[in-house]
């Protein structure tokens, strides 16, 4: 044990007094051997040479950069440890904020929640005649408030809910306008006051629901550390959205509606484009974008969707093969081709006016090679015309060269042609004065019906169509939503 000169004139007191382990006794007396100024101080009791002149052992250059290391490292984890607290406290406050704003969202949302029976009362008061959007807008402003401030853990549910508590709100006052109308020309009807009393419940049972929420989020510091239960919420935009689509699409209540199966929907598209049932796969779309709709597509990538209610195919995106400089397919064969393919999608008993709209109608290409004959196909039911407005009727595009079907269009505005055919129509003439007598897909029956139709005023306007029938103002159906 070798010792410095500090530490053995500190310990000449103990050593004096026979107080020093064996050990340390040792090392002092072979330090007192080899070093005469501290045999001096313990002869004399005096310093005679002050320690500091004294030559010390040199210390290794190794020695001396393991010190600098230990120092930069000690200095690196007190950086690292002050940065932690700084962006800590970053994390914290911005949590803090967003939490508070969460809270402010809850309060709106429950305090337009309990406005939404005024607006919907509106349906069955005939001195009001609009609606109030006001109230509708703050719902949507606060839902978006809620979504917006949510945490990760909040957010994370929510991606597993099946409408992200998104409402269609559109589709709900196309509902409201619709009852509207129907409660002030008499047509109110059973399904009409359960599909009002549904909505009325939906709402009257998620603002109860949501009045635990509302409280928590104000309940102290408690409230900072609450999860919103988004999947328990998300129950009420499941229930608003199935019963705004079935009442505005088919005058139906959502337990009316009977979605076909996915064997059902492959055997029918696999019928309508003759390809192979396993050729192809079937994947449901989120209902935030189309209620009952799937996506159906092969290892080729060319697919398109279908409607499991109705079973309709809606769209579909065909390789018709590489482009080439053949002949191009005679006009004729291309009109007969286009109308297999009609009869193979909608059957046989639907009548069609086909329409010619010559080459690459809303299709382009920067090869000059491309060529496919467009054709719009308008239903005829005895003997009137299906009107849709905006140009949204059927249409489809066949290669000009090998007539095989490259894409189809259904009618978003008409769920289906397959009951156009046994649609009753009332006895009316061509014309009613100015006014031209076809056929539409009423938004306020959820059926075809024959109206006479004004010429000069837009689809939207009142006063478009009236029915043949009851001579009551009738509505077109707009899936534009």
């Amino acid at each position: 044990m070798k010792l410095e000169h500090e530490v053995v004139q500190d310990l000449y007191p103990l050593y004096i007094e026979n107080d020093l382990t064996p050990s340390v006794k040792t090392a002092v007396d072979g330090h007192l051997k080899e070093c005469e100024a501290c045999k001096k101080f313990y002869e004399t009791g005096e310093k005679t040479i002050q320690l500091n002149d004294m030559e010390e052992p040199a210390v290794s250059k190794a020695l001396d950069d393991k010190i600098i290391l230990k120092m930069k490292l000690i200095r690196l984890r007190v950086v690292s440890v002050v940065l932690a607290g700084i962006l800590f406290s970053m994390v914290f406050t911005d949590y803090i904020n967003e939490r508070e704003q969460l809270f402010m969202a809850t309060d709106g949302y429950y305090d337009v929640l309990g406005q939404m029976d005024r607006i919907i009362e509106v349906v069955k008061n005939k001195d009001q005649i609009n609606f109030d959007s006001y109230e509708m807008n703050r719902f949507h402003e606060y839902n978006n408030e809620l979504t917006d401030h949510m945490n990760f853990i909040e957010k994370y549910k929510l991606k597993s809910t099946e409408f992200h508590l998104i409402l269609n709100t559109q589709r709900l006052n196309a509902m409201l306008e619709v009852m509207k109308i129907r409660f002030n020309q008499g047509r109110w009807s059973d399904t009409d006051e359960s599909a009002y009393q549904s909505l009325k419940e939906y709402i009257q049972i998620h603002r109860q629901d949501f009045r635990e929420e509302y409280e928590k989020t104000h309940h102290g510091y408690s409230s900072f550390l609450h999860i919103i239960d988004v999947k328990e919420i998300d129950k009420f935009y499941e229930n608003v959205n199935l019963l705004t689509y079935s009442y505005t699409r088919f005058h139906k209540m959502p337990d009316q509606i009977e979605p076909l199966k996915e064997s059902e929907l492959k055997s029918r598209i696999a019928d309508s484009l003759k390809i192979e049932q396993d050729e192809f796969e079937l994947e449901k779309v989120s209902p935030v974008n189309d209620i009952y709709v799937y996506r159906f597509e092969n290892k080729n990538g060319y697919g398109g969707e279908i409607d499991a209610v109705t079973g309709q195919i809606t769209e579909y995106f065909g390789v018709t093969g590489p482009l080439t400089d053949g002949p191009i397919l005679d006009q004729v064969k291309a009109e007969k081709k286009a109308r297999l393919y009609l009869e193979n999608i909608y059957g046989k008993d639907i009548n069609f006016d086909l329409v010619s709209l010559g080459f690459n109608f809303n299709s382009s290409a920067n090869d000059s090679r491309y060529k496919v004959y467009s054709f719009r196909a308008v239903p005829r039911v005895q003997g009137y015309t299906l009107y849709t407005p905006f140009e949204t009727e059927t249409f489809l595009n066949l290669n000009a060269r090998n007539g095989e079907l490259e894409n189809f269009h259904h009618n978003p505005d008409v769920p289906s042609f397959e009951q156009l055919d046994a649609v009753t129509l009332p006895a009316s003439s061509e014309k009613n004065g100015d006014k031209k007598a076809v056929v539409i897909y009423s938004a306020l029956t959820g059926n075809f019906e024959l109206v006479y139709m004004e010429p000069d005023l837009q689809h939207f306007e009142e006063g478009k169509f009236i029915s043949a029938k009851t001579g009551l103002e009738e509505k077109i159906y707009l899936d534009h939503f």
